[in-house]
């Protein structure tokens, strides 16, 4: 008999569950809330181009993801770029991409510079991260780079990022930002080398749906669901916001977690009290096309009180073909409490805010660049991954027979990437037989 499984979100992770059901014989239905799939990894019209909402790339790590782009036939898509990152400090920009740079850093101490290039070299070899699990971030960065070091390197990343939470932080969460992008060297001596899919990922978004729909999979956008139906300990289906019922042999949610605990207010309180205890941030991303470039760096992390944000991101530094004029795409990410008075602010407000800041980041900078800007939002881009926070993460079993979760939080101690995603996907449906995990 034929095995029916509802999938709730239509970004990377519910495309790659569906993709890895169907391929097993399932019947599989998605559903997404809003009117085109793809979620986070969507693209929009931009002028005369098509550009993601918020930026991508790829670290030679990224199984999951080259595992997905060989199944789809997209190998020929991908691209590597050696790329430069910078540091704007103190009122001046710094080259911030090899060991030279580092050493010829004259924002700290030649012994806290040696310091930053050893704690780099350590997180590229550890392998095992959950002894850090327990430990501050703050904490250990100071222990490691010494506290005038700590201060001007990651103490502004991770206070614009985190807020209020910045000194809760665990090490583990920061050990696997320098461990992934340190792993895209071929060597410490070598320089850092990201990839791209040609026509970006809206490459792969456009190619995963094509798929399922030859597949017969039955893809639902702009259905956004009203609650999972639970009945004595299993689920049964999901009910959509038109009060449709749709009955199901298992639901798989690939949504964040306060959207999956207001779906399924029947699941155990203790449960549902557990996941609500997890707390995030949100973002507002500022996409902005420029005449010229910014600078020459692909990431230009930030450390001035007067930029409001800590890093933005100049994405044709990385995919120059992105745009076919010479133009420049630079996203402006301003990640924020939920509660924070910026998620108020018009579009208008938050173009000429980054205006006003990329003219320190960059003097030569006038408003009369921006050709076109666009501000996108998400309420809960990215987990508080605390101290301790391995024993919090939820499993992707949940107590209700046949209910799973998909959900940025499993990837802990990373950040949210589409590779990591996929491979989460991809251990759902070891867990339904479906696939090899």
């Amino acid at each position: 008999m034929e095995r029916t499984i509802g999938i709730i979100g239509g970004g990377p992770a519910g495309l790659a569950l569906a993709d890895d059901m169907s391929r097993a014989g399932w019947s599989v239905t998605l559903f997404e809330a809003a009117p085109e799939l793809g979620g986070l990894a969507r693209s929009f019209a931009f002028g005369d181009i098509r550009i993601e909402r918020y930026y991508h790339f790829l670290c030679g790590s990224d199984t999951g993801y080259f595992r997905k782009l060989a199944e789809l036939d997209l190998g020929h898509a991908l691209r590597w770029r050696a790329t430069k990152m910078g540091f704007f400090y103190r009122g001046r920009m710094y080259p911030f991409s090899s060991v030279a740079d580092l050493l010829r850093f004259d924002g700290i101490s030649l012994l806290g510079r040696l310091r930053y290039g050893l704690l780099a070299l350590r997180c590229s070899l550890i392998e095992q991260w959950h002894r850090l699990d327990a430990v501050p971030a703050e904490a250990w960065l100071i222990r490691a780079l010494g506290h005038d070091a700590y201060k001007a390197t990651w103490y502004p990343l991770l206070r614009v990022k985190f807020d209020r939470f910045h000194d809760q932080i665990s090490a583990a969460w920061v050990w696997h930002r320098i461990h992934r992008v340190a792993r895209s060297r071929r060597t410490p001596l070598h320089k850092e080398r990201l990839g791209f899919l040609a026509g970006g990922t809206d490459t792969l978004v456009t190619a995963l749906e094509a798929r399922l729909r030859e597949r017969g999979v039955c893809l639902r956008p702009g259905t956004p669901v009203r609650r999972i139906v639970i009945e004595g300990a299993r689920v049964r289906g999901i009910e959509t916001a038109d009060g449709t019922r749709w009955p199901f042999d298992a639901v798989a949610a690939a949504v964040p977690l306060p959207h999956f605990v207001r779906l399924a207010p029947d699941l155990p309180p203790a449960y549902l009290a557990a996941l609500g205890a997890i707390d995030f941030i949100g973002v507002i991303c500022v996409t902005l096309r420029l005449r010229q470039r910014l600078s020459e760096s692909f990431w230009l992390n930030v450390n001035d009180e007067r930029v409001p944000f800590n890093g933005c991101i100049e994405y044709t530094n990385l995919n120059p073909d992105a745009t076919p004029d010479g133009t420049s795409i630079l996203y402006v990410p301003f990640y924020l409490p939920l509660n924070h008075p910026r998620f108020a602010h018009d579009d208008q407000q938050l173009v000429a805010e980054c205006s006003r800041a990329l003219s320190i980041l960059n003097p030569r900078f006038r408003p009369e660049w921006i050709l076109h800007a666009s501000v996108s939002r998400d309420p809960y881009a990215q987990v508080i991954c605390g101290t301790g926070f391995a024993a919090r993460v939820p499993r992707h079993r949940t107590p209700v027979e046949n209910l799973f979760l998909v959900e940025s939080s499993q990837l802990y101690p990373a950040d949210r990437t589409i590779s990591g995603t996929i491979d989460l996907a991809r251990e759902v449906a070891a867990l339904l037989g479906a696939a090899q995990p």
